[in-house]
């Protein structure tokens, strides 16, 4: 089937859900999709006995039929919210193409145009990029006869492609089996009655809140180390905790742990926590679903990884079998839905260890921040996720490295810092930012707030995060303050010629520079700003630091130091890894600084003239 067929269908499924939003009962997406659903299985029932004649028949008759034909899919479903003649248009709208006879991925291709811009998650649930769910299907490489199961399955994209990717245009079809389950109920019957569409009826999705699974008497307690493989993107985030204590009880994640020093292990206390995050909860509870040998790939926020306090989720994890991979997700991968950074997680059930690990950082998902796949001259924006889920098993990959996990950090791009350093190593010397400190050669200390409240009060600069700007501190701040919130906290941050302005955390500025001198000096430094003070006997001059600081080696190890917990990024006290390589003075080098410190200073000189013009039409 071609690209343009493809099309066709997608262009179908649109004409409907644009023909039912404008003229049927509901104007709910979600509740328009789930109409859909059944109106394509009353499709399928039609193609497959041509002896049934929906035109003779009321909404109520059409239902039951579907019941009798569909009994798994339609176990849990409820009735169509649109009309008998509704319910005809669309059907003679379907009238031109042919479910049975499609590929699965031309339905689930089709199917996805209309529930991608049309239902977004208020629970925590985001649609995974299909990108990255062929990358980790293609990781994770389902086996035929396996059961492959979505705990948190949304509408059902992991099962749908599972298949796809299994089938992939054999003559029989596929002997796994593809379970499904969503505490949402109109998510649950959307993904019912695609994967009944696309796997022949070799699936099973359940509503019901999958957390559930772990206590006894509850429903699919008997999937407990049954699956094969597990692929999932939980639902995720502080604000939806899990805060029931019947289910909190039944997990080792629902209680609190404390990391003992002496014997540096996690221990696992006696008592509940009020709240869990989802996302914690889930990554226990797939071990528990696997069975020995069993695999899992599953998407998470950033937070997990690189969360210090959560360290006992890592323990868990190495207890109960190994980390065999973790791939790097850009920052944008979920984006416009949500801005939180994720990661991959892959794992395997099993009493094998292995200390090595593969780590594959992407950079480019195939949309933007905003959400498009396309740049200005209309070409495709560039997709990492692809080449990655391709060369997972190449022995040469530009894509994967082997590594070893050390420390209390598992955030993959952490792991490419040793790597990037060793061929710049070979020619170039460092110092480390730690090194700087503890030799009396850097003092690092952090800007304050000062309050909305003192914003606007005077004409002394308030530098945040947006003041910095082309290596120097912007004549035109957004916020200034008084004199006297000046003199308050002047002495704390004790400025001076020559310190640089270093952004250590916020959302994507972090690395970006600029240093101070006699035009700019007098201001007050936010909190989310470090102040670096070098120290007369320093290596390194000031305007040598503020060069070297954004040269590619320095801004590429801040960008693998920078570690995303939800939304906002920091580098905390990984600062002190950075290394600064040590500049080899030579009349190249020195003619390069003085032109650089020039400019920087010519231009300060400009600016603040022009300031005193500006303020003196104010007067």
């Amino acid at each position: 089937m071609n690209q343009q067929v493809s099309f066709d269908y997608q262009e179908c499924f649109k004409d409907i859900y644009y023909f039912l939003y404008s003229n049927g009962n509901s104007s709910r997406a979600e509740r328009i999709v789930s109409d859909i659903t059944k109106v394509l299985l009353c499709k399928l029932m039609i193609e497959k006995n041509k002896t049934v004649n929906i035109d003779d028949m009321d909404i109520k008759q059409i239902l039951g039929m579907l019941k009798e034909t569909y009994p798994v899919a339609f176990e849990q479903f409820d009735d169509f919210a649109l009309t008998e003649d509704d319910l005809k248009n669309v059907m003679a709208l379907l009238s031109n193409i042919s479910l049975s006879d499609a590929p699965s991925h031309i339905i689930g291709d089709a199917f996805q145009a209309i529930i991608g811009p049309t239902i977004r998650g208020d629970k925590g649930q985001f649609f995974t990029p299909k990108s990255l769910v062929k990358c980790m299907i293609k990781i994770i490489d389902p086996k035929d006869g396996e059961i492959i199961m979505d705990p948190a399955c949304g509408t059902g994209g992991f099962l749908v492609e599972s298949y796809g990717y299994q089938y992939n245009g054999k003559q029989s079809e596929t002997n796994s089996y593809y379970i499904g389950i969503d505490k949402d109920k109109d998510m649950s019957d959307l993904s019912m009655a695609v994967t009944e569409i696309i796997t022949s009826g070799k699936s099973k999705v359940y509503n019901q809140n999958s957390l559930e699974i772990l206590c006894e008497g509850c429903k699919n307690h008997d999937l407990l180390g049954t699956i094969d493989v597990i692929l999932t993107n939980p639902p995720f985030g502080s604000k939806i905790g899990v805060t029931e204590k019947t289910i909190l009880e039944k997990y080792e994640f629902g209680h609190a742990w404390t990391f003992s020093e002496k014997d540096n292990t996690w221990y696992k206390m006696s008592n509940i926590v009020k709240s869990q995050d989802p996302q914690v909860l889930f990554i226990e509870l797939c071990i528990n679903l696997l069975k020995d040998g069993g695999r899992m790939a599953i998407v998470l926020p950033e937070g997990v990884f690189g969360n210090k306090s959560q360290g006992y989720i890592w323990a868990y994890l190495k207890e109960h079998g190994n980390i065999v991979a973790m791939i790097d997700c850009p920052r944008n991968t979920f984006q416009p839905s949500t801005d939180t950074k994720t990661n991959v997680l892959i794992f395997e059930k099993t009493k094998k260890k292995t200390k090595k690990i593969k780590i594959a950082v992407a950079k480019n998902c195939g949309h933007d921040r905003r959400g498009r796949t396309t740049n200005s001259n209309n070409e495709p924006l560039p997709d990492d996720f692809f080449d990655i889920g391709f060369e997972y098993k190449k022995k040469n990959s530009l894509w994967w490295k082997t590594v070893s996990l050390r420390g209390t950090y598992y955030v993959p791009r952490y792991f490419e810092n040793d790597a990037l350093l060793i061929e710049y190593k070979k020619s170039e010397k460092f110092i480390s930012v730690g090194e700087m400190i503890e030799n009396g050669y850097l003092r690092i200390h952090s800007g304050h707030e000062v309050g909305s409240e003192a914003y606007g009060t005077g004409n002394i600069p308030f530098i945040r995060t947006s003041d910095l700007i082309n290596f120097e501190v912007s004549s035109d701040p957004t916020n200034s303050v008084s004199e006297a919130i000046y003199e308050q906290y002047s002495k704390q941050q004790n400025l001076k010629e020559g310190d640089i302005l270093f952004i250590a955390d916020g959302r994507y500025r972090i690395g970006k520079t600029a240093i101070l001198n006699k035009y700019n000096l007098k201001c007050i430094i936010q909190s989310h700003i470090d102040i670096f003070s070098l120290s007369e006997k320093s290596p390194i001059q000031p305007y040598e630091f503020l060069y070297l600081m954004n040269s590619q080696i320095v801004q590429e190890q801040i960008r693998n130091l920078v570690f995303i917990q939800s939304t906002l990024g920091t580098l905390g006290n990984r600062i002190k890894e950075i290394q600064i390589p040590l500049p080899v003075r030579n009349d190249e080098w020195n003619k390069k600084i003085h032109a650089f410190q020039k400019n920087i200073e010519t231009r300060a000189k400009i600016l603040s003239q022009l300031n005193e013009i500006q303020h003196s039409f104010e007067l």
